[in-house]
């Protein structure tokens, strides 16, 4: 099993199980740093997700938890790398939307979202890519995110320009 961005994903399940081969990536130096001694060594350090330093067809399963904190293009590298060195399961999570007032609360939450699509955009990517495996749509409703403000203006920011 492959997991990526994820260590403490990979520290439980090691702790369920040391007869899984596991397998994980990491771009952040803090991350690793702080990742328990005793998996580090089932950890690579990448530079980004646009390679991973596997063959292909390598894993059973993967998980990635949170991509839309990449942008679309690492999205799209990434989504390709999960296919190629994946056997074809897979579970990933996906920033999204259906109303523009699910946009704004999933954006103003999220510190790193990048690529938060309409799940219907989602869609059109993941079949560009050919992606096979499972996925999760994150949005203001599963997160039970809600509002203070009684409107959801288009620059989301606009509200603290104004009360300043």
């Amino acid at each position: 099993m492959m997991e990526i961005e994820k260590g403490y994903l990979l520290y439980e399940l090691n702790k369920i199980s040391s007869g899984f081969f596991l397998r994980g990536t990491e771009v952040s130096d803090y991350a690793l740093d702080e990742t328990p001694i005793h998996i580090k060594n089932k950890i690579s350090k990448v530079s980004s997700l646009a390679q991973f330093p596997f063959g292909d067809n390598n894993f059973d399963f993967i998980v990635m938890l949170g991509m839309y904190s990449l942008n679309l293009e690492d999205v799209i590298f990434t989504l390709k790398e999960i296919q190629r060195v994946g056997r074809g399961k897979s579970f990933i999570t996906l920033g999204a939307f259906e109303t523009e007032e699910e946009e704004s609360l999933f954006r103003q939450w999220s510190l790193l979202g990048t690529t938060i699509l309409s799940k219907n955009d989602w869609r059109e990517v993941l079949e560009y890519v050919g992606y096979t495996g499972d996925y999760w749509f994150t949005t203001a409703k599963t997160l039970n995110l809600v509002s203070t403000l009684k409107e959801f203006p288009k620059d989301i920011f606009s509200h603290l320009r104004d009360n300043a």
